[in-house]
């Protein structure tokens, strides 16, 4: 599992460049963004963008760093102008090319991404970036940039089993350890429920979430559903799977994932999920092989710790649209909160017939 733990520390490595980046000389100007959006001062929203855009043609000679930082810092003026009811390229004259060449050079939508506003953003109190200041807002970054390195991981491992016999010794463990890196998403929610009020997240931060028009379409705002653990259920169990809305959700978000992990998605799509070929494999070896029990019992740990995440996220989305209930019903990232609870019956039902294989042995 070694070539996992290097992809992950490239990606952990480009995180910190980026965060650590500043081409725009913009820290300071973006920390003022809090008190005017309390004040709804569109005007001076718009004047300080206007100071920060670089030159025509400069972000085109930039490398990804530089490009991910720009987009970042840029982005919540955009997310904060749509809050306040205007379009962001309609408000302020040469922001749409620009943000089209980042978008070039980066490969990633032409706004701000859950990328942007937590793991490119620095965590430190006196250069973190945020549209309200509120203590609330910088606990949900902080939830996201909890697990996100170990999402990675798990990704990377998740690849590296797909090709693993089932039988393998090396199955069973890689299973533990994707399971061990999964445990940071139930962190991440746990933190979530202790720091992060319901309330607060629905009537002040989500207003700032919205999608936003560039080049004649629309982008989805940043949200956790941008989170790439779509991108690992797909290998795991998900790649074949003909629920209409699951695959329109797959393939609403893959765009706003890194490249890397696109490729992954592309890689596997229509192909035999990681479950599947285990439990053909089961079937082909007999009920009573120790070693197909070992590693269906490994893979079943997984599922165990990703249905401890599933479940209390479906629940902590219902608490928040609950509490906002007259407002939109949509989430943050644009979708439908009804469509996880989708994801935790497909999740349930892919470590069901993992069981009833167990269960026959």
């Amino acid at each position: 599992m070694e070539r996992a733990l290097e992809r992950v520390c490239a990606c952990t490595d480009t995180h910190a460049a980026v965060a650590a980046c500043d081409p725009l000389q913009a820290r300071a100007i973006v920390r003022q963004l809090p008190i005017l959006n309390r004040k709804k001062d569109v005007p001076g929203i718009v004047g300080l963008l206007r100071d920060i855009l670089p030159a025509h043609g400069v972000p085109s000679r930039w490398g990804f760093v530089e490009a991910a930082a720009a987009m970042r810092d840029i982005g919540f003026f955009l997310g904060s102008l749509k809050r306040h009811g205007r379009e962001p390229v309609d408000a302020v004259a040469g922001l749409e090319p620009t943000l089209l060449d980042l978008a070039r050079v980066t490969d990633l939508p032409p706004r701000e991404t859950l990328l942007h506003v937590t793991v490119w953003n620095p965590a430190a109190a006196d250069a973190q970036r945020t549209y309200t200041g509120l203590s609330d807002e910088a606990h949900l970054l902080e939830s996201v940039r909890i697990s996100m390195a170990a999402l990675e991981a798990a990704i990377a491992l998740t690849v590296e089993l797909s090709d693993v016999p089932l039988r393998s010794p090396a199955f069973a463990q890689g299973c533990d350890e994707l399971a061990a890196r999964l445990q940071k998403m139930v962190e991440s929610i746990v933190y979530a429920y202790r720091y992060i009020s319901v309330q607060v997240f629905y009537d002040e931060l989500r207003p700032y979430y919205e999608p936003i028009r560039v080049g004649g379409r629309s982008y989805l705002g940043p949200g956790a559903v941008e989170m790439p653990l779509f991108v690992l259920e797909h290998v795991l169990w998900g790649s074949q799977s003909d629920h209409p809305g699951y695959r329109e959700f797959k393939e609403t978000y893959v765009p706003y994932v890194l490249p890397a992990f696109r490729a992954v998605y592309a890689r596997f799509a229509g192909r035999q999920a990681l479950v599947d070929r285990a439990l053909a494999e089961a079937q082909a070896f007999g009920a009573r092989d120790e070693a197909v029990g070992a590693g269906l019992a490994a893979l079943d740990r997984v599922f165990e710790v990703l249905l401890r995440f599933r479940a209390p996220h479906v629940k902590l989305a219902e608490r928040a649209y609950e509490a906002g209930r007259s407002g939109p019903a949509v989430g943050s990232g644009g979708y439908a909160p009804g469509m996880l609870g989708d994801l935790l019956a497909l999740t349930r039902a892919a470590q069901s017939r993992l069981r009833t294989a167990l269960s026959e042995r």
